[in-house]
C-alpha cells in the first residue's frame, strides 16, 4: 500500500511540474574555487557598480555560483588577482583591459594576459582567461542576457587571431551563446 502511495505521489508531482512549464534550472557545477568572483579596481567606481549589477543578475540565475564582487586597490592588483584565480571574471575599462591583453604599461610585469570577452557594454568588458571552461563562460553569458537592457549588455563577435592585438577576442562559450548552439555542443 505504501508503495502505492508513493508512486501516486511521484506521478501527481511529475504531472504538476510538466504542466505548470516548469523546467530544470542549468546548474553551476562548483570546482574547487569556491564562489565565483568578478573582480574590479577600486579606483573605478563605475566598474565596481556594474559589477554589483552583474553579480546580482548572476545570484538570480545561478545561484549555486555564490556570485559576489572582489574588488582590489588597483588595476595592477585586479590583473594578478585574474592571473591568479582562475575560473573568475573582472570588469574592466575597455583600454585597461586591452592593455591587460597586450602586456602594455602599466601590466608590463604580467606580459600579455590572455584574456576573452563575454559581455560587454559601452564602457566595459566582463573578461576572463581564456582556459575558463567553455560551459561556465556559456552558462555566465546566458544568465546576463537574460537581462541585458539595464546595463546594455551585448556579446561580442570577435573571433581569436593570433596576430590581431587590436581588441580582446570573444570566449568561444559566449561566442556559442551567440551563435545559439546547444550548451552540450562542443
Amino acid at each position: 500500500m505504501n508503495r502505492r502511495r508513493a508512486l501516486t505521489a511521484i506521478s501527481a508531482l511529475a504531472a504538476w511540474t510538466m504542466l505548470t512549464g516548469q523546467t530544470p534550472i542549468r546548474q553551476w557545477r562548483r570546482d574547487g574555487y569556491g564562489d565565483l568572483l568578478l573582480y574590479t579596481n577600486n579606483s573605478d567606481e563605475g566598474a565596481s557598480w556594474t559589477a554589483g549589477l552583474l553579480a546580482g543578475q548572476l545570484l538570480k540565475m545561478l545561484p549555486a555560483s555564490g556570485a559576489r564582487v572582489a574588488v582590489q586597490p588597483t588595476a595592477q592588483d585586479l590583473a594578478a588577482a585574474i592571473v591568479r584565480a582562475h575560473s573568475n571574471l573582472a570588469v574592466v575599462a575597455y583600454d585597461l583591459a586591452l592593455k591587460m591583453y597586450r602586456g602594455e604599461a602599466p601590466f608590463q610585469q604580467l606580459g600579455p594576459v590572455d584574456l576573452r570577452v563575454l559581455v560587454e557594454n559601452y564602457k566595459y568588458q566582463l573578461v576572463c582567461l581564456a582556459d575558463l571552461p567553455r560551459d561556465k563562460a556559456f552558462l555566465v553569458t546566458e544568465a546576463l542576457m537574460q537581462d541585458p537592457e539595464p546595463l546594455k549588455l551585448t556579446v561580442p563577435d570577435r573571433p581569436v587571431s593570433a596576430q590581431n592585438r587590436d581588441s580582446i577576442p570573444t570566449h568561444p562559450g559566449a561566442a556559442a551563446f551567440r551563435a545559439g548552439e546547444p550548451l552540450d555542443a562542443k
